[in-house]
């Protein structure tokens, strides 16, 4: 049988067998696929049945329940507004249905910035820029970040704080057209796109927007068309197609450099984008994100990196650590520090979203946890008197980004934002949804100086190790 990175060398991506057909999770056909390793909107390329891309690890695999399909003139692929983009233009196949930084720099130097993804409503630090110049864009450049503008306050909405911009290195927030002061006040802030795929584990929309402003895949795809491709009001038809799509479409790591195969038969339970597509729902808050045991086979390198895998995943599970100073751990006005693990938060069985509350202060954002970040503009929120404060941040908070409170107006709400899901994190560097974090190692050292969690230099590095693998 063929070796997965036999078959799966370079940038371009392989079809793979159908594991339902074959009855064989590495049932790996060996031929060239027809999903590219940057996704033009409106090419017409046929979404193969699963392509493999090379990341930093090893081989992200990304699944296509339906099958092989054609693309052309479907919604999810195809412009629907006026700047050149698609959906796929910011969910990219070769990114983990996302966008890197590497890819995004290729392509600025390919088309010398001319590619729709830079598109001066949100590629671009902020429209009022000269367009030809990279440092027009390097928030999207060098850290992945898109502009996000909503209007401020949020249409029926009284906010129960004011919003100062104390630093604005863009000058869109103070922006005569794009700021807060314009004829319709706007907020400007920067944020990571989100994977599009294991769509069927995450309750309806929540897990998709930083904010949740959007609780449906519909809205979220309405909003995104809108804003994003600057485009038109979505058919019924076209709007099924995307939702359609995003619902049956599994991504996740394939192949490790070390580990190998992530998918053979006899492996550990919930690897691999096949398992994902088997997979049971559950959104009761009672399951835990999976385990990796009893993970054997393999040459001398490939077991002690698999035992570090599981070293890993316990440490994830069972590690406890103190989890306090996170506005709505456990919902609003629940505030207690608690014990708990890295599955406290990330619980959802199969992605590791969060099942019990879908946004959350963590401090990727607000000070002092966050850092003082002069790339990003940095807001002053100043809550009323009668308002129900921030819990750990009072009523002056500084931050990159007012995260939900920006949809529900609550100066309690200031800094939170969703939880992500974990699948294909070696596809989709770099993390948070600021793109704070530059790599795995960035995301453990973070959670460890939050948290106080101590972690040695062994657990930190089977926690990388377990990450890189999902």
């Amino acid at each position: 049988m063929l070796r997965f990175g036999q078959i799966a060398g370079g940038r371009v991506a392989r079809v793979l067998g159908a594991v339902a057909v074959v009855g064989s999770a590495y049932a790996l056909i060996g031929q060239y696929g027809g999903a590219p390793s940057w996704w033009l909107a409106g090419s017409g390329e046929r979404m193969p049945l699963s392509a493999t891309f090379e990341d930093k690890t090893g081989f992200v695999l990304v699944y296509n329940a339906d099958g092989e399909m054609a693309t052309r003139d479907h919604a999810f692929f195809s412009p629907e507004g006026t700047n050149g983009r698609a959906c796929i233009t910011c969910h990219q196949l070769s990114n983990g249905m996302s966008v890197t930084t590497e890819k995004l720099q290729e392509r600025w130097g390919e088309t010398a910035g001319g590619d729709p993804v830079f598109a001066a409503v949100d590629g671009s630090n902020c429209p009022t820029l000269p367009q030809d110049q990279r440092e027009s864009h390097s928030l999207l450049l060098d850290r992945g970040l898109f502009r996000i503008f909503q209007p401020f306050p949020a249409a029926g909405v009284t906010p129960d704080f004011t919003v100062e911009v104390v630093r604005d290195p863009t000058g869109c927030n103070t922006s005569a057209r794009y700021g807060l002061k314009a004829a319709t006040p706007m907020i400007s802030v920067f944020r990571r796109p989100r994977m599009v795929g294991n769509m069927k584990y995450l309750a309806d929309g929540n897990a998709f927007t930083a904010d949740s402003r959007n609780t449906t895949l519909e809205a979220q795809a309405i909003d995104a068309v809108h804003t994003h491709e600057q485009g038109r009001n979505l058919s019924a038809e076209d709007l099924k197609q995307i939702v359609d799509f995003e619902r049956q479409l599994y991504v996740s790591q394939g192949f490790d450099n070390k580990a190998g195969d992530l998918t053979e038969v006899g492996g550990p339970q919930g690897l691999g984008a096949w398992q994902l597509g088997r997979g049971n729902v559950s959104h009761t808050g009672d399951a835990k994100f999976l385990t990796v045991s009893r993970w054997t086979g393999g040459n001398r390198e490939q077991a002690a990196f698999r035992a570090s895998v599981e070293r890993g995943s316990a440490v994830f599970s069972q590690r406890q650590f103190t989890i306090d100073q996170t506005a709505n751990l456990e919902g609003a006005h629940a505030q207690a520090a608690k014990q708990g693990t890295c599955a406290t938060c990330h619980s959802e069985r199969m992605t590791g979203a969060n099942t019990k509350q879908a946004w959350m202060d963590i401090g990727t954002s607000t000070l002092p946890w966050s850092g003082d970040d002069k790339s990003l503009p940095l807001f002053k929120i100043t809550c009323s008197a009668n308002a129900e404060p921030h819990p750990y941040l009072g009523r002056v908070i500084y931050t990159n980004d007012p995260g939900r409170a920006l949809v529900t107006g609550k100066c309690r709400d200031v800094g939170s934002v969703v939880m992500q899901q974990l699948r294909g994190l070696s596809a989709r560097a770099p993390y948070f949804t600021g793109g704070s974090a530059k790599n795995l190692q960035a995301v453990v050292d973070y959670y460890d100086r939050r948290f106080n969690a101590h972690y040695t230099a062994q657990e930190k590095q089977d926690l990388v190790n377990f990450l890189g693998v999902l």
